[in-house]
């Protein structure tokens, strides 16, 4: 049984750096990719960050089969690691996505199945969450969080991680999308899995959410307005959706360094959705799913 366990988790795990690879190497504008640089991240940089964070997608799929807790300390070992071994970690707002991802996979058997069990996990994300989750951020030291007025990560001790969540959503779109049972992923894994190709589906998940939801990232570093703004040039894109169009909107986002990277992070969330939804077909075929606990008799 957990020979079984440790394969499929460990497909998982490979499922979900994937998509942080897969997310970075197709060019959006603002963002790294594999034909540009920006000034905060290296496209090398999402490459490492993705292969360090797969050992613990790993243990978080194991955690949630076991249903075990915390959840977020995952996300603060995979950032201690990356200091050791000098990797610039550059994929905080996408693992803070697929760690609940890793550890609801298992005790779902599709996609649909998956959002509800996220559901689940992520109103129930407890103290023990929040304060592992703010001694990542002191770890990277993200200086754009500033201080909050109503609620600062420095005075966190007795919210849950879904108070947090829900808190950080009037200004966050990852945060946003956890708490609405990952909407914004949901609807980036309908556009990629209807799309002519992978790439394509990937640039126009981009379009669509940014040009919908205010980039979180946008939001704290250069307030509302930019934000909107930002928003407003993707729904021109959207409307005439190009090459020489994308390239524009680059031109003009990294001209003023502008990263709308947490629409990229929701994207990564949705490819996941879409690498995983393949899983799950092939999967369902070797072993039931969701995976029982306890029993010594998977096999179909």
């Amino acid at each position: 049984m957990e020979d079984i366990l440790d394969q499929l988790c460990s497909e998982v795990a490979y499922i979900l750096s994937s998509s942080s690879i897969i997310e970075a190497s197709v060019f959006k504008p603002g963002n790294a990719s594999r034909i540009q640089d920006i000034k905060s991240v290296k496209y090398e940089d999402v490459l490492l960050s993705a292969n360090l964070a797969n050992a613990y997608y790993r243990k978080a799929c194991i955690r949630g089969y076991n249903s075990s807790r915390p959840l977020y300390d995952l996300l603060y070992l995979t950032i201690k690691e990356s200091k050791k071994m000098e990797v610039n970690y550059s994929i905080l707002g996408t693992q803070l996505l697929l760690l609940p991802i890793s550890y609801s996979s298992l005790l779902a058997d599709n996609v649909d199945n998956l959002r509800r069990k996220l559901s689940e996990l992520i109103i129930s994300l407890d103290v023990e969450d929040t304060k592992w989750f703010f001694e990542a951020l002191k770890q990277v030291e993200l200086s754009y969080l500033g201080k909050i007025d109503v609620m600062d990560y420095r005075e966190t001790a007795n919210k849950t991680m879904y108070e947090v969540l829900v808190f950080s959503s009037n200004m966050d779109t990852i945060a946003r999308n956890m708490i609405r049972n990952y909407e914004y992923s949901y609807i980036a894994y309908k556009i990629i899995k209807d799309s002519e190709s992978l790439e394509k589906g990937i640039q126009k998940a981009f379009i669509e959410i940014l040009s919908e939801q205010p980039d979180g990232l946008i939001y704290r570093k250069y307030g509302g307005k930019i934000a909107l703004l930002i928003s407003h040039l993707a729904r021109e894109v959207k409307g005439d959706f190009t090459e020489k169009k994308l390239l524009d909107f680059n031109n003009f986002l990294v001209k003023n360094n502008y990263n709308p990277g947490s629409t990229a992070d929701i994207i990564a969330s949705g490819v996941a959705l879409y690498l995983l939804d393949k899983w799950y077909e092939k999967t369902r075929n070797d072993y039931p799913l969701p995976l029982p606990r306890g029993c010594s008799r998977i096999y179909k």
